[in-house]
């Protein structure tokens, strides 16, 4: 048995998790529509990848799997099993390198991206007829195809049992709609899209753009884009979709209230010192749930909707904050990251704090955490 299901069997015997990650159905709903709305000639492909972005993957598969999208995105193997698991409808398409050994078995009902000449001979080897997608390397230079090879490429794989179905490239900086960079990979892209034409291949999906370059109305030639940060409603360029809306929210509860005195000192390497004597509340939750560590002394959680400053360094499985000023009691519910953009801990602002992007506190959520469906 998994720890998944090992946690599942535990919640079945009353268990009651300190650490909640509440998802709001409308809120990923509205995005989804909102999103497809825009351009309603491009089709629409959620991507799950990463725990769908920290939030649950079989969550948000199940809650968009009647929404008539042509794929979901993963990046493994695993992920795709989980999902056909859990009984999810809406095709698959895995995007990340898969180990040829793992192709070796029964009939896969799985897309799958092609970057190089070895994993196509291993699809075509294992996996004969199987649908996948080209992935051509229009100048991020990570995965795929250089596109000054692709001729000879399509050539190497003219013989082998392949379904190309799909043409996919990835901006590197989407985000910046002016670069000189998006230009150049946009026009290699149409150059990728002419060869394999020119060798007779019609692929059914055109993708180049992921949440950025939806913005960026940079899709000519395009039929479907790949959103991953603004379904979750994160907005890929800042203050660009002010109708995106955040869908997750990360909460704990307070184990345990004290007061300290002038001069005190607060967790490892006793970073934080009491100015004046406080009343302080631990957290039941550290970076091993999702609290990074690089908010210690300097991020805030949010205890009945006043900002309380986490003081000390963040522990594995331990918070403190002060709570100077705000009443409170033990089992109050903290709310570490907040679903409303406004807040110091919003995943855009907790991020900032961090100097990182919102991405990186997301994924590190725990998968353990209760995830709960909310409709507002």
């Amino acid at each position: 048995m998994n720890l998944l299901n090992t946690v599942r069997r535990f919640r079945n015997r009353h268990y009651h998790p300190l650490n909640r990650v509440y998802l709001s159905k409308t809120a990923l709903l509205h995005n989804f529509q909102h999103l497809r709305a825009m351009e309603p000639q491009l089709h629409v492909a959620p991507v799950l990848k990463s725990n769908a972005y920290g939030h649950g993957l079989t969550q948000v598969a199940e809650i968009l799997d009647k929404q008539g999208a042509p794929f979901f995105c993963v990046d493994s193997l695993y992920e795709a099993k989980v999902l056909k698991h859990q009984g999810i409808k809406t095709p698959i398409l895995i995007m990340g390198y898969i180990d040829p050994s793992s192709l070796k078995t029964s009939k896969l009902p799985f897309a799958f991206v092609v970057s190089n000449l070895a994993s196509a001979q291993a699809i075509a080897t294992y996996q004969p007829q199987a649908k996948v997608h080209l992935f051509v390397d229009t100048g991020m230079h990570r995965e795929g195809v250089i596109v000054a090879e692709l001729p000879a490429f399509l050539h190497q794989i003219r013989h082998l049992e392949l379904n190309i179905e799909g043409l996919m490239s990835h901006f590197a900086t989407a985000d910046e709609p002016d670069s000189s960079q998006i230009r150049l990979q946009e026009q290699n892209f149409q150059q990728a899209l002419k060869v394999v034409r020119q060798y007779g291949i019609r692929p059914r999906w055109i993708h180049l753009s992921a949440s950025a370059g939806r913005y960026s109305s940079l899709n000519h030639g395009c039929n479907m884009v790949r959103i991953g940060k603004a379904l979750y409603g994160l907005p890929p360029i800042p203050e660009i979709d002010p109708l995106l809306q955040p869908v997750l929210k990360l909460t704990s509860k307070i184990a345990d209230i004290k007061t300290i005195n002038k001069g005190d000192q607060v967790g490892y390497g006793a970073t934080y010192t009491a100015g004046q004597k406080m009343t302080i509340g631990i957290l039941p939750i550290g970076y091993n749930d999702g609290v990074d560590r690089r908010l210690s002394d300097k991020g805030v959680v949010l205890v009945s909707g006043e900002p309380c400053p986490i003081i000390g360094r963040v522990s594995m499985n331990v918070t403190a904050i002060d709570l100077s000023g705000v009443a409170a009691d033990l089992g109050q519910e903290a709310v570490i990251f907040s679903d409303r953009p406004e807040d110091p801990n919003s995943l855009i602002n907790s991020a900032q704090r961090c100097n990182t992007i919102a991405y990186d506190l997301l994924v590190h959520i725990n998968p353990t955490a209760l995830r709960r469906e909310v409709t507002d």
